[in-house]
Protein backbone atom coordinates (compact mmCIF):
# COMPACT_ATOMS: atom_id res chain seq x y z
CA UNK A 1 0.00 0.00 0.00
CA UNK A 2 1.57 3.54 -0.89
CA UNK A 3 0.20 6.85 -2.31
CA UNK A 4 0.03 7.48 -6.14
CA UNK A 5 -0.29 10.64 -6.98
CA UNK A 6 -1.60 11.85 -10.59
CA UNK A 7 -1.03 15.74 -11.99
CA UNK A 8 -2.85 17.70 -14.52
CA UNK A 9 -2.59 20.52 -16.57
CA UNK A 10 -5.73 22.35 -18.52
CA UNK A 11 -8.39 20.70 -17.11
CA UNK A 12 -12.02 21.02 -18.73
CA UNK A 13 -15.37 19.57 -17.32
CA UNK A 14 -17.46 17.47 -18.61
CA UNK A 15 -20.77 19.56 -18.10
CA UNK A 16 -22.72 16.22 -19.51
CA UNK A 17 -21.93 13.44 -16.94
CA UNK A 18 -22.62 13.55 -13.08
CA UNK A 19 -20.56 11.02 -10.51
CA UNK A 20 -22.73 8.99 -8.22
CA UNK A 21 -22.00 6.51 -5.92
CA UNK A 22 -18.60 5.38 -7.32
CA UNK A 23 -19.68 5.79 -10.88
CA UNK A 24 -19.59 8.66 -13.64
CA UNK A 25 -23.11 8.69 -15.94
CA UNK A 26 -24.19 10.05 -18.36
CA UNK A 27 -27.37 11.74 -19.28
CA UNK A 28 -28.86 8.51 -19.48
CA UNK A 29 -27.83 7.39 -16.78
CA UNK A 30 -25.21 4.76 -18.47
CA UNK A 31 -22.02 4.57 -16.92
CA UNK A 32 -19.15 5.84 -18.85
CA UNK A 33 -15.95 4.01 -19.30
CA UNK A 34 -13.09 5.29 -16.99
CA UNK A 35 -10.84 5.95 -20.51
CA UNK A 36 -13.80 8.77 -21.24
CA UNK A 37 -12.42 11.44 -18.65
CA UNK A 38 -9.05 11.77 -16.67
CA UNK A 39 -10.15 12.72 -13.04
CA UNK A 40 -13.27 12.48 -10.62
CA UNK A 41 -12.27 15.64 -7.76
CA UNK A 42 -12.69 14.36 -4.82
CA UNK A 43 -12.57 17.17 -2.03
CA UNK A 44 -11.80 15.97 1.68
CA UNK A 45 -14.05 17.91 4.08
CA UNK A 46 -10.64 17.68 6.20
CA UNK A 47 -8.73 20.24 4.48
CA UNK A 48 -11.19 22.79 3.09
CA UNK A 49 -10.08 25.16 0.29
CA UNK A 50 -7.23 22.43 -1.34
CA UNK A 51 -9.78 21.92 -4.01
CA UNK A 52 -10.39 25.66 -5.13
CA UNK A 53 -10.72 26.28 -9.03
CA UNK A 54 -12.25 22.80 -9.12
CA UNK A 55 -16.02 21.55 -8.22
CA UNK A 56 -16.20 18.52 -5.69
CA UNK A 57 -17.32 15.29 -7.59
CA UNK A 58 -16.94 17.21 -10.86
CA UNK A 59 -15.10 15.36 -13.92
CA UNK A 60 -12.64 16.74 -15.61
CA UNK A 61 -10.51 15.70 -18.89
CA UNK A 62 -7.11 17.04 -19.38
CA UNK A 63 -4.42 17.96 -22.07
CA UNK A 64 -1.65 16.20 -20.11
CA UNK A 65 -0.88 14.28 -17.22
CA UNK A 66 1.79 12.66 -15.33
CA UNK A 67 1.53 10.73 -12.04
CA UNK A 68 4.23 8.86 -9.61
CA UNK A 69 4.47 6.81 -6.55
CA UNK A 70 4.87 9.08 -3.27
CA UNK A 71 5.92 5.74 -1.32
CA UNK A 72 4.63 3.78 1.03
CA UNK A 73 2.76 5.71 3.82
CA UNK A 74 5.33 5.61 6.27
CA UNK A 75 7.67 6.67 3.31
CA UNK A 76 5.15 9.78 2.36
CA UNK A 77 5.45 10.93 5.79
CA UNK A 78 8.87 10.50 6.20
CA UNK A 79 9.25 12.49 2.96
CA UNK A 80 7.16 15.57 4.66
CA UNK A 81 8.87 15.32 7.56
CA UNK A 82 12.49 16.55 5.40
CA UNK A 83 10.43 18.73 3.54
CA UNK A 84 9.10 20.79 6.70
CA UNK A 85 12.29 20.98 8.05
CA UNK A 86 13.48 22.63 5.02
CA UNK A 87 10.91 24.83 5.52
CA UNK A 88 11.93 25.56 8.89
CA UNK A 89 8.54 24.57 10.88
CA UNK A 90 9.63 23.92 14.32
CA UNK A 91 9.82 20.57 15.91
CA UNK A 92 6.42 20.11 18.30
CA UNK A 93 6.96 16.87 20.60
CA UNK A 94 4.32 13.83 20.31
CA UNK A 95 4.01 10.65 21.28
CA UNK A 96 6.95 9.33 19.10
CA UNK A 97 10.15 11.00 17.81
CA UNK A 98 9.48 10.89 14.74
CA UNK A 99 7.58 13.39 12.26
CA UNK A 100 7.82 16.42 14.94
CA UNK A 101 8.43 19.19 12.36
CA UNK A 102 5.76 18.24 10.72
CA UNK A 103 4.16 18.57 13.74
CA UNK A 104 4.99 22.13 13.35
CA UNK A 105 3.63 22.34 9.91
CA UNK A 106 0.29 21.20 11.42
CA UNK A 107 -0.54 23.22 14.06
CA UNK A 108 0.67 26.06 11.66
CA UNK A 109 -1.86 28.63 10.10
CA UNK A 110 -0.07 28.53 6.62
CA UNK A 111 3.66 28.40 5.32
CA UNK A 112 6.17 27.32 2.83
CA UNK A 113 5.10 23.82 1.52
CA UNK A 114 2.23 23.83 4.29
CA UNK A 115 -0.74 22.75 1.74
CA UNK A 116 0.91 19.75 1.04
CA UNK A 117 2.08 18.80 4.49
CA UNK A 118 -0.86 19.63 6.15
CA UNK A 119 -3.10 17.38 3.82
CA UNK A 120 -4.24 13.77 2.89
CA UNK A 121 -1.74 10.92 2.96
CA UNK A 122 -4.12 8.88 1.23
CA UNK A 123 -6.78 10.79 -0.88
CA UNK A 124 -7.68 14.26 -1.89
CA UNK A 125 -7.71 16.60 -5.03
CA UNK A 126 -5.40 19.98 -4.04
CA UNK A 127 -6.64 22.42 -7.30
CA UNK A 128 -4.66 24.94 -9.41
CA UNK A 129 -5.11 27.90 -7.16
CA UNK A 130 -3.00 26.03 -4.69
CA UNK A 131 -1.11 24.08 -7.02
CA UNK A 132 0.70 27.44 -7.95
CA UNK A 133 1.41 28.55 -4.57
CA UNK A 134 2.75 25.43 -3.87
CA UNK A 135 4.46 24.98 -7.51
CA UNK A 136 6.36 28.57 -6.63
CA UNK A 137 7.73 27.26 -3.15
CA UNK A 138 9.54 24.13 -4.81
CA UNK A 139 10.74 26.45 -7.16
CA UNK A 140 12.25 28.62 -4.89
CA UNK A 141 13.74 25.93 -2.53
CA UNK A 142 15.05 24.09 -4.92
CA UNK A 143 18.56 24.68 -4.49
CA UNK A 144 18.42 24.01 -0.84
CA UNK A 145 16.40 21.05 -1.39
CA UNK A 146 19.65 19.40 -3.36
CA UNK A 147 21.75 20.16 -0.57
CA UNK A 148 18.93 18.60 2.08
CA UNK A 149 19.21 15.26 3.11
CA UNK A 150 19.90 12.38 0.74
CA UNK A 151 19.44 11.84 -3.09
CA UNK A 152 16.07 9.85 -2.17
CA UNK A 153 14.56 12.95 -0.78
CA UNK A 154 15.52 15.26 -3.70
CA UNK A 155 14.53 12.91 -6.48
CA UNK A 156 10.83 12.98 -4.58
CA UNK A 157 10.92 16.84 -4.49
CA UNK A 158 11.72 16.47 -7.66
CA UNK A 159 8.50 14.58 -9.09
CA UNK A 160 6.17 17.05 -6.19
CA UNK A 161 7.85 20.08 -7.76
CA UNK A 162 7.06 18.31 -11.48
CA UNK A 163 3.35 17.73 -10.03
CA UNK A 164 2.43 21.35 -8.96
CA UNK A 165 4.37 23.10 -11.89
CA UNK A 166 1.98 21.10 -14.18
CA UNK A 167 -1.33 21.27 -12.23
CA UNK A 168 -0.47 25.17 -11.85
CA UNK A 169 -1.80 25.42 -15.67
CA UNK A 170 -5.29 24.60 -14.76
CA UNK A 171 -5.04 21.44 -13.37
CA UNK A 172 -4.83 19.57 -10.16
CA UNK A 173 -2.96 16.91 -8.17
CA UNK A 174 -4.95 13.60 -7.13
CA UNK A 175 -4.26 11.77 -4.15
CA UNK A 176 -4.76 7.95 -4.40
Amino acid sequence: MGLDVTAYSKLSKIDDVKYLDGDVYDKTLTVVAPEAYDLVVYVSRDFPGREEGLEDRGVYQAEESFGFRAGSYGGYNDFREELAKLAGYPSVPGDSERHNHSRGAWAAKGGLFWELIKFSDCDGTIGPVVSKKLSEDFRTFDADAQTHGDAWFYQRYQEWKKAFELAADDGAVSFQ
